[in-house]
Formats: C-alpha cells, sequence, structure tokens
C-alpha cells in the first residue's frame, strides 16, 4: 500500500521554480537603478518648490494676488517658476531688463541667469508686508540718526549722500556700515531713500536698492546695479510705473 510518504518516510520534496530568484534579483537591481537614476538626474526637492532659476520666454499673463492686490504678470518676466504659480502669495518676484524695460528671451539669458557686475537687470520684489513707517519717517527716525553727518554731501545726480557710521567691536552693528545712503525727490516730490552697497575695489558693481510703500498691505522694493545710479531718477519712475501697470485691482478701479 501506498502510505502517501516518500522513500525514507520523509515527507513529499516539492519542487521551487528556478525563476524565483532571478526576478527577485531583476527587481531589486531595478529598484536600486531607478533610486540612483532619480539621485543624479530627477529634480531636487529646489526644482519641486520652484526654487532653481527656469525663465520662461511666454508672455502669458499669470494672476498673482498679493497684499489683496491682483498682478497679472507676463511669464517672461520672472525667472523662477513658484513665481508663475497663481493664486494668492505672500511674495512676487519680478525681473525686467534696463533700459529696454523687457523680459526674458534666449539671447539676454546671461542678464536673467547670472549676477555679472554690469548685468541690466533690476530685481522687483512685491511683497505682503505692512509698512511700519512711511519711507520719509525712516529717513529722519532710522537712517539719518546713525550716519557720521546728517547734513550728507551733494551728488551730481540730484541726490544726497550720507556715510554710516564704522562698526566697532565694542558697539553693536547699526545694520548699515557697509552700506551708503542717498537721499533724494522722485518726480512726485516725495522723500526717498536708495542705498548702495559699497564699491569694494576696481572691479566690484554692488547693489543699490529702495523700498517703498505701495499700499497699506504692501511693500515694494528694486534693486539695481550701482554704475546706473546715475540713472535713478528713471529706473524708479519705471519701476514704480511698471508694478501699477501690472495691479489689475487699481486699473479696474481706475477703468471706465
Amino acid at each position: 500500500m501506498s502510505n502517501g510518504y516518500g522513500f525514507g518516510g520523509g515527507n513529499e520534496v516539492k519542487e521551487e521554480s528556478s525563476w524565483r530568484y532571478p526576478i527577485g534579483i531583476f527587481f531589486a537591481i531595478l529598484f536600486l537603478s531607478a533610486i540612483f537614476l532619480y539621485y543624479y538626474v530627477g529634480p531636487s526637492v529646489d526644482e519641486f518648490k520652484g526654487d532653481v532659476p527656469s525663465p520662461a520666454i511666454s508672455e502669458e499673463k499669470i494672476s498673482v494676488t498679493v497684499g489683496g492686490h491682483t498682478f497679472a504678470t507676463p511669464a517672461n518676466f520672472t525667472v523662477y517658476p513658484r513665481a508663475r504659480r497663481g493664486g494668492v502669495r505672500d511674495e512676487l518676484s519680478l525681473y525686467m531688463l534696463w533700459p529696454t524695460k523687457t523680459g526674458y528671451s534666449p539671447a539676454n539669458r546671461k542678464e536673467f541667469i547670472e549676477n555679472a557686475p554690469d548685468t541690466r537687470r533690476i530685481n522687483i520684489d512685491i511683497t505682503n508686508r505692512p509698512p511700519i513707517y512711511s519711507e520719509g519717517e525712516r529717513i529722519e527716525k532710522l537712517y539719518l540718526p546713525q550716519t557720521v553727518d546728517p547734513a550728507g554731501a551733494p551728488t551730481p545726480y540730484k541726490l544726497t549722500k550720507f556715510v554710516f557710521k564704522e562698526q566697532r567691536a565694542d558697539v553693536p552693528t547699526n545694520g548699515y556700515a557697509d552700506s551708503e545712503l542717498f537721499v533724494g525727490a522722485d518726480a512726485n516730490d516725495n522723500l526717498i531713500a536708495l542705498f548702495c552697497f559699497k564699491e569694494r575695489g576696481p572691479n566690484a558693481s554692488p547693489d543699490c536698492w529702495r523700498t517703498y510703500e505701495y499700499s497699506d498691505k504692501i511693500t515694494v522694493s528694486y534693486r539695481f546695479k550701482r554704475p546706473y545710479l546715475p540713472e535713478w531718477p528713471q529706473i524708479d519712475a519705471e519701476v514704480r510705473q511698471f508694478v501699477a501697470d501690472l495691479d489689475q485691482s487699481e486699473n479696474d478701479l481706475s477703468g471706465p
């Protein structure tokens, strides 16, 4: 009689597929290869967040709301993908070439991507940040008390130059020691404050910048290279007009 057992009384031996281990090794190699490829050629965390420079040639307008104002921004005036994501945001960063007032094109890629000493790029930041002081109040209360000579010195380009006190080891820094202040009036006779980093050598081309109140919730800052400081009245007027033209909230109110 057959007792259902093999020779020697042991359990019946089951045969295993000869493909089991090769298939397992294949999928393990495939998984590791996918990780390797993603690590070296896949998008980084910054790319997912839109923080890697990638200018666009499209002139399609993107609606971004900052501080209750909706700005219709042409895509080619942005460098970072995050700026091309519409909706409500705390900050909108834009880039414009001077003096053409144009956006990105492949011919001027270097101007938009690199921070060359002679770049013609103007950086513009529209931020949801209610101003605590007006620009005039900041000049009188915060800036001038930190200068060496509150009377300043005249310049050839309708600005008065002020030098800040040097930082010393036994005195806390005022935050302005590496910069100079230029005070003047814009086309509307508003008192303005322009800061410029000090020039530190023959090949240096530091930035100059201004921050002004756009509304009770928004401040606008723009930045350009110091060699263009003599052109500040035109730059200031064009930047302010550019931002105002983008603001669909204001344009809707002023429309017919």
